[in-house]
């Protein structure tokens, strides 16, 4: 079963990265095919296995020989690795990490992600909670985003503050400071005097390493 759930995990996995791309490109997700994104070349069958193609193909356009980001096998394989951890209890903090996961990918391309994420994800911490949560939390999240509109100097995007938010909501606030401490700490050592970062992906790679060393 572990083996069958991490064959659907590095397939979800490979999904997100498609609709990064997908969302990157503004094209859409159902047109064109898949497809090479230097030379246009639609893909063989063979060389749309996750993780088995990457390594077939060394990493390599089989046609141009343009490099595929390693991005691609890494996040192919964590997600793997994580939908292993499936069980009845964890089906909505996956959902989330899924959804947050997605987004990820999308504000590391250009810093920005589908506003939807963070609505949907709202839904998902707050199914099964009594009616002062779901109020609550719908009146903080509006007040974050209210607040950061008028902030004309945020250090910190609307979408990381919602991240962090769902994130208490689903787990608690201890668990949320350490999340938001790691995920400092890593953007730390990547930031470069002067440039604007991508935050959300730092918190998800801090939410894998948090859930992987508990279970």
């Amino acid at each position: 079963m572990l083996i069958i759930l991490f064959i659907y995990g590095t397939c979800i996995g490979s999904g997100l990265v498609a609709l990064a791309d997908r969302y990157t490109t503004h094209t859409s997700i159902f047109y064109p095919a898949s497809h090479c994104d230097t030379c246009q070349t639609p893909l063989a069958y063979w060389q749309l296995v996750p993780i088995f193609s990457y390594l077939l193909l060394r990493g390599r356009c089989h046609y141009c020989q343009t490099a595929i980001p390693a991005t691609s096998l890494l996040v192919e394989f964590t997600a793997g690795l994580v939908l292993t951890t499936l069980t009845p209890t964890t089906i909505i903090p996956l959902l989330w990490l899924g959804l947050w996961g997605y987004a990820a990918l999308c504000d590391a391309r250009t810093q920005t992600f589908p506003g939807w994420v963070s609505y949907l994800s709202l839904i998902f911490v707050l199914y099964d909670h009594p009616f002062s949560s779901w109020l609550a939390g719908g009146l903080l999240f509006t007040l974050i985003n209210w607040i950061w509109s008028r902030w004309f100097s945020s250090a910190i995007g609307n979408g990381d503050l919602d991240l962090i938010l769902t994130y208490a909501l689903l787990h608690d606030i201890e668990h949320a400071a350490e999340l938001t401490l790691l995920a400092c700490s890593l953007a730390l050592l990547q930031q470069q005097s002067g440039q604007r970062l991508a935050f959300i992906p730092h918190l998800i790679v801090s939410e894998i390493f948090w859930w992987l060393w508990r279970l």
